[in-house]
C-alpha cells in the first residue's frame, strides 16, 4: 500500500502539537484530591480529565481535517469521507492516573485504510514524547531537549529480555493465565502501566511488551511507532491485525521466541 508520505507527515506533526495541548490540559487534573470518576458499561473508569482532552482533540481535528474519520475512547466514531482516520487515547492508564501515579499517556493514532501509519506516544507527568511514521522514521524527546531517533533494542535471547506487561489482571480477562506463568519464568518481567511500556520499548529501554487485552485505540498509535522504530507487532497468534484483542509488541529479534510461549 503506497501511503501519501506528506500528507502523513502532515498529520503527524498536528498529532505532535495536539498531544503536547492534551497533555497540559491533564496536568491540571493530575493529582487533585476531588477529581470526578465515573465507571463504564465494561467496568473500567473515566474521569472528566479523559473526557476534556479528547473533546479538545476531536474539535481540533475536525476543524483542521473535516474529510477525515476519528474514533475515541470516550465520545466514538465520526465517519469521514477520506482515507484517513485519528484514532484517539486521551488518558491512556486512567487507572494510574486517577491514583496520582505518572506513568499514564495521551495517545493519536493516525490510520490509512484502516492500517496504522502514523502515531504519537506522550507521557505528560514523565515530560516525554515518541512518535513515528512509516517511511518517516521514529524520533523521541525529553523535555526540552532535541528530538533525537528513536530505535528499539537488539536483545536476541529470551532470558536476557526485560518483557512488561500492564497487569496479571488482563491475562486473567484475557484466558491467557498460563503464558503469564510461562513468561515470568523465561525472562524478566516487569509491570510498568499501559502505554509508558510501549514507549520504553520504542526507545530500547526494554525488549518487548505483551498485552493481553487491548482496544483499537490502545495499540493504534503504538503500532505505528514502534514499527516506525525497527520492532514488530502482531496479535497473540502472529498475524498483524491492527483490531487485535492481545498483542505482543517487540524489538523484533524476540518475537518468535514470544509466540513460541503463546502456544508452546
Amino acid at each position: 500500500m503506497s501511503i501519501p508520505t506528506t500528507e502523513l507527515s502532515t498529520r503527524l506533526e498536528s498529532a505532535r502539537r495536539l498531544v503536547d495541548e492534551m497533555g497540559r490540559l491533564t496536568l491540571e487534573y493530575f493529582g487533585r484530591e476531588q477529581l470526578a470518576i465515573d465507571h463504564k458499561a465494561d467496568g473500567s473508569i473515566v474521569t472528566e480529565a479523559d473526557r476534556a482532552a479528547e473533546h479538545h482533540a476531536r474539535s481540533a481535528i475536525l476543524e483542521s481535517y473535516p474529510d477525515d474519520g476519528l474514533l475515541g475512547e470516550e465520545h466514538g466514531e465520526v465517519h469521514g469521507d477520506s482515507p484517513w482516520r485519528w484514532v484517539i487515547d486521551p488518558i491512556d492508564g486512567t487507572v494510574s492516573f486517577a491514583r496520582g501515579v505518572p506513568a499514564y499517556g495521551v495517545l493519536i493514532g493516525i490510520e490509512y485504510e484502516h492500517e496504522p501509519v502514523g502515531g504519537v506516544i506522550h507521557l505528560p507527568a514523565w515530560g516525554e514524547t515518541t512518535w513515528g511514521g512509516r517511511d518517516l522514521g521514529a524520533w523521541q524527546q525529553r523535555c526540552q531537549e532535541a528530538p533525537r531517533p528513536a530505535r528499539v533494542s537488539n536483545t536476541e535471547a529470551l532470558d536476557e529480555a526485560m518483557v512488561c506487561t500492564t497487569t496479571w489482571d488482563y491475562f486473567r480477562d484475557g484466558g491467557c493465565i498460563e503464558l503469564h506463568d510461562r513468561l515470568v519464568r523465561a525472562c524478566t518481567t516487569r509491570g510498568w502501566s499501559d502505554c509508558s511500556a510501549h514507549l520504553l520499548l520504542a526507545t530500547g529501554r526494554i525488549d518487548a511488551v505483551v498485552d493481553p487485552l487491548l482496544s483499537r485505540w490502545d495499540i493504534c498509535a503504538s503500532i505505528a511507532v514502534i514499527e516506525a522504530a525497527g520492532g514488530r507487532v502482531t496479535d497473540l497468534s502472529g498475524q498483524r491485525d491492527p483490531a487485535c484483542r492481545g498483542a505482543i509488541l517487540s524489538n523484533g529479534p524476540l518475537h518468535e521466541p514470544l509466540l513460541a510461549l503463546v502456544s508452546p
